[in-house]
């Protein structure tokens, strides 16, 4: 024989709930007259994106071959392998890291990127609601 714990005199109580009188006709009566939001593409934005996106593009390239180029990527493989580093040493680390990455590109990436997700935040803008008339 199977007994009852506290849930399932719980759920023995339950009972259905009614539904509120005119409940349909409420809900309707709300959504008549509300269209649809209607998106629309905002151009300028789209080509504005599109440009951060080939500027991030073209300054990613150019940060790795420069760091490829030197000595930037053995310098970052280091840092990256022993973190510790930082810790134990943190004023050779930024002297290591200020000799071999170029600041310019990467406060160009930087920046390209922010642009490139404003940018993206803009390109789809809603229309405004209309407005309610007063019943």
């Amino acid at each position: 024989m199977h007994d009852n714990d506290d849930i399932d005199r719980l759920f023995a109580r339950l009972d259905r709930a009614n539904v509120p009188d005119a409940f349909t006709a409420r809900v309707l009566a709300q959504t008549v007259g509300k269209t649809q939001a209607r998106a629309t593409l905002a151009w300028p934005w789209l080509v504005a994106g599109l440009g951060a996106l080939t500027l991030l593009s073209m300054t990613g390239y150019m940060l790795g071959a420069n760091l490829a180029a030197s000595d930037g990527l053995d310098v970052l493989v280091a840092l990256f392998g022993d973190l510790g580093l930082v810790a134990t040493a943190p004023g050779e680390v930024v002297a290591a890291l200020s000799d071999v990455i170029p600041w310019g590109l990467v406060a160009l990436a930087g920046v390209s990127a922010a642009f490139l997700v404003w940018a993206v935040g803009n390109v789809v803008s809603r229309a405004p609601a209309p407005r309610r008339q007063a019943a």
